[in-house]
């Protein structure tokens, strides 16, 4: 009773303030108290959501008070050994109590795509607190949860529980049935194709005390065998295995597997993992083309500002190169089939070196998108930078002590600018975009003038460099932290930037895990390119890029994949494979049922009130849409605003 009472009070009050609005305070127009009974309409409905009115409809033998919850995970299909599945008793539970008047959904993942029970489980996780709340949320007051109990969300769980005015009962299907799986699988980059390397696993399942049995695979080839003690139930083991040299370059597929006698879901035996065989995916690579000895400084030092692996090139020939860095990582000279691999796969890249004697190969390099520090040393290799610069002039150019406002003053702020060793070779800029980060002066009186220019373009960030003799600073003492400072503030500008710059369109991600979207990194110069997805001979996908950046290509079935992109000519972008992963963690949480709700008093408990919530239907939100564009449309035809 009192409730009413307030509601009523509180309609009043919201009636009379539409009326006091519209003939006290806005202006005298015809029509005002039709307006008023508008609003007032408008402002009654949404207080009417606000208490939670139910309608008269719906009772306790009605489906909006009575819920089945159906779990739909993939743990539901295990089958033990000539035994049936928990799918299959659920369901046929499920029908029972549908022909009694029960309103069955299915819940796994994403509570979003409750439905009508599927024809088998799909969801790759088992959250069931997001469906207690929806299932309250739709009126509902008694619950019947049909669930083999491996919950990953416990704790929401108990909580959704404790608070939920819900009745909820648990019924329990399948049985502890035997399972062992790979959790994870990684395998680390093979930056020498005659390098050993290792791959980290883990799994989880089997019999605690005895033993699991792991097998790693390079493409079809048994490389590694050992055995696991097994870990306790709901837990995982990592083991670490030794990895030969792999058997070829590029893009190596690698798989892990386990193996129980007896295994009741097949779907977590093995993982995959990409590995990458003369390079490393995700590197700062310098690539110089004129050597000297600034490489030599800035690659330890973009090194350990980054965290990122470094591999530097020095072009020795046409088509030679030798590695530079670490002398652990120098090997025999390479040819530029394996530079353009490096490149592509290069987190920042920076071309030291670019003179107008630039070969095509170079060239179409430079021009591919990607973050990139461009150190250029004329006039055609800045055009080719998108800077116009005069010819270089030579003197002694010193750092000016004004440092401009740009991305990297933060970085620079308090560094010693005076008595830095001068540059050489400066290119005076006569049409530059983006930011001038610091300014130099000829003989240190001469006309203040950029050497190094900040530009955000489509196809990712771009720093050029404008003079030459980096290395002096970091040669001396009175030098090193303002070049430590410079290229941190730099290429941290060049790493912030979020948006997708891959140099050839590939998918996002070399394993896409169970049930997400195959996503797909697009260049610029990729827009309107054809996209054909094979499963062995059989064609699954064949698309058209609409835009560019990161696209998604929609959810493929587990399994391996291999991919070609043709551009708008006809001409080959990218090929490649990826897998779609069919591990998953459904097996590892233990079976429990969750404990009955020990509820304070006033709180939680199913809800008495008969009828279906007015706020779970869809018209009073239509409603109180049409009455206030109704008003304002009037407003607007009175002359008010």
């Amino acid at each position: 009773m009192i409730r009413w009472v307030l509601f009523l009070a509180l309609a009043g009050a919201l009636v009379a303030y539409a009326f006091w609005i519209y003939l006290r305070v806005d202006l005298a127009v015809p029509g005002a108290r039709r307006l008023a009974v508008v609003r007032a309409a408008a402002l009654v409905v949404v207080l009417t959501l606000l208490f939670d009115v139910r309608l008269p409809v719906g009772d306790e033998d009605g489906v909006s008070t009575r819920r089945v919850l159906l779990d739909a995970s993939l743990s539901m299909g295990a089958v033990a050994p000539g035994g049936t599945s928990a799918w299959a008793a659920a369901a046929a539970r499920a029908d029972q109590l549908a022909a009694s008047g029960w309103h069955v959904v299915t819940f796994g993942g994403d509570p979003a795509r409750s439905s009508p029970a599927d024809p088998e489980p799909t969801e790759v996780a088992t959250l069931l607190g997001p469906a207690l709340e929806r299932a309250a949320e739709s009126g509902a007051r008694e619950v019947v949860v049909l669930s083999d109990h491996r919950y990953e969300d416990a704790v929401a769980v108990r909580s959704a529980l404790e608070t939920l005015p819900l009745d909820v009962r648990f019924e329990e299907f399948g049985e502890d049935v035997p399972n062992a799986g790979v959790t994870r699988f990684d395998v680390e980059d093979f930056p020498q194709p005659d390098d050993s390397g290792a791959a980290e696993i883990e799994v989880h399942g089997g019999v605690p005390g005895e033993e699991l049995s792991v097998e790693v695979y390079e493409e079809e080839r048994l490389v590694a065998t050992m055995r696991t003690p097994a870990p306790a139930p709901g837990l995982r083991a990592r083991v670490s295995v030794e990895l030969p040299s792999p058997s070829g370059e590029g893009r190596v597929r690698y798989s892990a597997s386990v193996r129980l006698d007896g295994d009741a879901f097949a779907d977590d035996d093995a993982a995959v993992d990409y590995a990458a065989v003369g390079r490393q995916e995700g590197a700062l690579v310098v690539l110089s083309l004129s050597p000297d000895w600034e490489p030599r400084y800035l690659l330890p030092v973009l090194r350990d500002v980054t965290g990122l692996p470094t591999v530097g090139y020095l072009r020795a020939g046409p088509d030679r190169f030798v590695r530079a860095g670490r002398a652990v990582d120098r090997g025999r000279p390479v040819d530029s089939a394996a530079v353009r691999r490096a490149l592509t796969d290069a987190a920042v890249v920076v071309f030291h070196g670019l003179s107008g004697t630039l070969d095509a190969w170079t060239e179409g390099q430079v021009a591919r998108p990607g973050r990139r520090i461009l150190m250029v040393h004329d006039v055609q290799s800045a055009s080719l930078a998108g800077v116009e610069v005069a010819p270089p002039r030579g003197g002694e150019w010193y750092v000016s002590d004004d440092v401009p406002s740009s991305p990297i003053a933060g970085s620079l702020a308090g560094v010693a600018l005076q008595g830095l060793p001068p540059l050489t070779d400066v290119l005076v800029a006569s049409v530059a975009e983006g930011s001038a980060p610091l300014l130099v002066q000829l003989r240190g009186a001469g006309e203040p003038a950029p050497m190094l220019h900040l530009a955000e373009r489509p196809t990712g960030r771009v720093a050029v460099v404008l003079a030459t003799g980096f290395w002096r600073w970091a040669a001396r003492d009175v030098g090193r932290d303002a070049y430590r400072r410079l290229w941190s503030g730099v290429v941290g500008w060049l790493l912030a930037d979020q948006a997708v710059l891959a140099t050839e369109p590939r998918p996002a991600r070399w394993v896409v895990p169970r049930g997400d979207p195959v996503l797909w990194n697009v260049p610029a110069d990729a827009a309107g390119a054809r996209l054909v997805v094979q499963a062995g001979d059989s064609v699954v996908a064949d698309t058209i890029f609409a835009g560019t950046g990161t696209v998604s290509a929609g959810s493929l079935p587990p399994g391996a994949y291999s991919y070609h992109v043709e551009g708008t000519g006809g001409d080959a972008l990218s090929t490649g494979r990826f897998d779609v992963a069919s591990a998953s963690e459904e097996m590892l949480p233990v079976p429990a049922v969750p404990p009955e709700p020990s509820r304070r008093a006033g709180v939680g408990g199913v809800d008495p009130r008969p009828g279906t919530p007015l706020r779970t239907l869809p018209w009073p939100y239509l409603l109180v849409i049409a009455l206030l564009c109704g008003e304002w449309i009037g407003r607007r035809r009175s002359g008010l605003r």
